[in-house]
């Protein structure tokens, strides 16, 4: 039969309808997801002793089929806890339409435990669709799970993502309107924030000129001033970019007096060579109109500096060698970042986890980071440049995308770090599989899971 039509009332059960034909219907106009007005959105929070994690209440489409949670469940994890290595376990709402099961349920799906571990794999397939909340990890010797052991991926749509196109609502006019209105709304009170933190800086740095000595003041910029504390703090207040220096003319290269740098609201580029061998700034805080970080603005040279480094989701520029040797721990590129120099990271001998959301995965960027054992490239990457991750000793490299998607990003030479003599990854795993590397051959070979 070539044409369907429905739905009509029975008379004399001359008109009949399965479920799959409801579903089959409500698929086209509901996408998979977890449905935002509902509940608790399947919230997870930390359970108040052991290991166990605590899923709110929550509703959720996949394919048609719906699946709710009305009251919050415990889920206990500690069988998958192993004695030595850590491992993830997948937290899913997972679809099985085979003619025995026939549900959609909560799912755990176990890693396997490693010094480096990967996310577990999901089968899917015609007659299995998941759903993926959550990945948790677990330490090996941990007594309890916090937030900070599970990654979300509810906002992720290539995994899990929330329904958004429930049809039948608004019209589309209207809606658009709608959103004109919001984001207006939006930009006004972003800009009331601004005002009242840069409000803020101002008063913070009235309250230092009292009570803290001032040991040097200056300019770095044509409407940008700076003032050194005797605690160490070193405030760039003022607007705009500041200047391009040489290497060693910086009015702050080489001095050890600065331990904090705070960066105030309205600076938009930080320029080259600024802060390059401020071997005592343990820490840097930067505003949300920050666009720009240059050329080996925060160069080492030699190991010190910034432990802790968060990039702001404004910055869509990294110049060449910008943190070289600093003793971070770990990093985010955010997805904004659209202009890449290479040597980003090179030498940061600290740096154990880093994670790379904007499109491009630069030349060189974690080029000697002997530490180096976690990295997470999400499906925003499209490109992975020019020996990125030679002379480290990370071996798994994650990917948030498909077998599929992976074969798509571009690979440029020696990517993978394993160009002559060097020995570098022998793994990417994948949503739905992994990347395995032969040494002998020198050839990648997918493994589907």
């Amino acid at each position: 039969m070539a044409f369907y039509s429905g739905f009509f009332n029975s008379k004399g059960l001359d008109r009949t309808y399965t479920a799959e034909d409801f579903t089959s219907y409500l698929s086209s106009i509901i996408c998979n997801g977890i449905l935002d007005t509902y509940g608790q959105n399947f919230k997870l929070t930390a359970a108040n002793s052991g290991l166990g994690v605590v899923l709110g209440t929550g509703k959720a489409w996949i394919d048609g089929h719906y699946f709710i949670n009305d009251s919050r469940y415990v889920i206990d994890l500690t069988s998958y806890q192993d004695e030595s290595l850590p491992r993830y376990v997948a937290i899913a709402i997972y679809l099985d339409t085979t003619e025995s099961v026939r549900s959609v349920s909560l799912r755990l799906f176990a890693g396997t435990p490693a010094e480096n571990p990967s996310l577990p794999s999901i089968p899917q397939d015609e007659d299995h669709v998941r759903l993926l909340m959550y990945a948790v990890r677990m330490n090996p010797g941990a007594s309890r799970i916090t937030e900070s052991d599970w990654f979300d991926y509810r906002e992720d749509s290539n995994v899990c993502g929330y329904c958004k196109c429930i049809l039948g609502k608004c019209k589309v006019t209207e809606l658009m309107s709608q959103m004109a209105q919001l984001i207006a709304e939006v930009a006004e009170n972003n800009e009331t924030i601004a005002a009242l933190s840069n409000q803020v800086e101002t008063l913070q740095t009235e309250v230092d000129d009292i009570i803290g000595g001032i040991i040097e003041i200056g300019t770095c910029g044509d409407n940008i001033h700076y003032v050194l504390y005797e605690n160490g703090k070193l405030l760039l207040h003022g607007s705009g970019a500041t200047y391009d220096y040489e290497i060693g003319h910086s009015p702050f290269w080489e001095n050890d007096n600065i331990r904090s740098l705070v960066v105030s609201d309205g600076i938009t580029e930080i320029g080259s060579s600024v802060f390059e061998r401020c071997v005592n700034m343990a820490s840097a805080s930067f505003p949300s109109t920050l666009t720009t970080i240059g050329e080996r603005a925060f160069f080492m040279y030699t190991h010190g500096g910034l432990r802790e480094l968060v990039i702001p989701s404004s910055v869509t520029t990294l110049g060449e060698k910008a943190f070289v040797d600093q003793d971070i721990t770990s990093v985010t590129l955010p997805a904004t970042l659209t202009t890449l120099g290479t040597y980003i990271f090179m030498g940061c001998d600290q740096l154990t986890t880093a994670r790379v959301e904007c499109s491009e995965l630069p030349g060189f960027c974690f080029v000697s980071c002997g530490r180096l054992q976690n990295l997470t490239l999400s499906h925003n990457v499209t490109k992975v440049c020019s020996h990125a991750l030679n002379y480290t000793p990370l071996r798994t490299l994650t990917y948030e995308g498909s077998l599929a998607d992976w074969a798509a990003v571009t690979k440029q030479t020696n990517w993978d770090g394993n160009a002559g003599d060097l020995n570098g990854l022998d793994k990417v795993q994948c949503l739905d599989g992994y990347m395995e590397y032969n040494d002998e051959t020198r050839e990648w070979t997918e493994v589907h899971e």
